[in-house]
């Protein structure tokens, strides 16, 4: 037998591949320096630590903008030209008064105000259509606008409507629908003051043709602009020391009559708080502003027919409904509409006392149409 030699292991092809890839391994003596980038980079981990003074120094383009302006000197001219520029940004520009031919392309809605005289309830006044509620003919169709959902959390409706059912609320609920301004427009902003008040003769005839329990004015806005061109004009100059009164007197007679009337009350008793005046700052005595609350109003139409079942028509407001309207959420624009409900009842029922309430005068032209 032949002496036995030491034989090498076999090379695995594991062990070729590695021989292989060996010659791109790097060699920090054999490489030149690498210049390394001034971006932030993420940090594999290869079990080496690097030390913070071994990290790029470079800072991101936020803090390179910050360090130019720490390093500016603080003068007047470079804070007011910061705050200028910190004004523009947040404030959105204004729309402006819409011209006809903007929306001549999008129809007015529809009335809704039932087939006969005293069939309404009430009557809801919204400010004018909105772009998408034109586009689709249904009042108060934009999906975030919250009157649906406030009828019937408010207790007015026996289920949530959709806004393509508005046509039978007078025959299933006895309540209408109307707007102020007929023309339609993707934002209130966008119509003329004079609109509004053009609009009041048209919501009187209304009133007076169809003659509801009540008119609720979805939005303190249209109200104040119908009671500024509708009431008296001595009543109208003297608009908020005489509701604060009329307020005051309606609450001590709803309340002589032993129903509960809470928001009447407040009413009394925010005028009784802040009757004392005032002085201004040049001296003169001046009534402080009292808060308006979303409630009856103290006013009335009297119908003079005398074949008329509904012999006033009672005024109602409540915040409006739209969502953009950031001050009263969902659930407090709901209260509003269940008092409103509250309202109606008592109304039906004569536990509301409306004789000390202004009555608006109704010109001779739309008792004559």
């Amino acid at each position: 037998m032949k002496g036995s030699s030491a034989t090498s292991p076999a090379v695995t092809p594991t062990q070729l591949l590695r021989d292989k890839l060996s010659a791109f391994r790097f060699d920090k003596q054999s490489t030149p320096s690498l210049r390394r980038s001034p971006r932030n980079h993420l940090l594999v981990n290869t079990g080496l630590e690097e030390t913070e003074s071994e990290l790029p120094t470079a800072s991101t383009p936020a803090r390179r903008k910050r360090a130019a302006s720490d390093s500016a000197p603080a003068t007047d001219s470079n804070f007011k030209r910061v705050k200028r520029e910190s004004r523009t940004k947040l404030e959105k520009p204004s729309r402006g008064i819409a011209p006809p031919e903007k929306y001549a392309h999008l129809d007015p809605l529809n009335d809704y105000l039932g087939q006969e005289p005293d069939m309404l309830d009430v009557l809801f006044c919204g400010i004018n259509p909105g772009q998408l509620s034109a586009r689709v003919g249904h009042h108060f169709a934009h999906p975030t606008n919250h009157f649906w959902a406030c009828l019937y959390g408010g207790g007015l409706t026996d289920r949530l409507l959709s806004a393509s059912e508005d046509y039978t609320l007078p025959d299933r609920y006895k309540y209408g629908m109307t707007n102020l301004v007929e023309r339609p427009s993707a934002q209130a902003a966008e119509l003329a003051n004079n609109e509004f008040t053009a609009g009041v003769p048209a919501l009187l005839q209304k009133i007076v043709h169809k003659r509801p329990r009540l008119v609720c004015f979805v939005g303190k806005g249209i109200w104040d602009s119908f009671i500024k061109a509708a009431a008296p004009p001595a009543v109208a100059s003297e608009e908020p020391s005489s509701n604060e009164d009329q307020s005051a007197e309606l609450s001590t007679a709803g309340i002589a009559q032993g129903h509960s009337n809470d928001s009447f009350a407040m009413k009394a008793k925010t005028s009784k708080k802040h009757g004392s005046r005032t002085k201004s700052p040049k001296g003169k005595s001046k009534a402080p502003k009292e808060p308006f609350v979303y409630d009856l109003q103290p006013y009335k139409v009297v119908h003079s027919d005398p074949t008329a079942k509904v012999r006033e028509t009672l005024f109602f407001v409540v915040v409006s409904t739209s969502g953009l309207v950031a001050g009263y959420q969902r659930p407090e624009k709901i209260k509003q509409f269940a008092l409103l409900k509250q309202r109606l009842e008592e109304l039906k029922d004569g536990r509301l006392d409306t004789s000390r309430m202004t009555v608006i005068p109704i010109p001779e032209r739309i008792l004559a149409v």
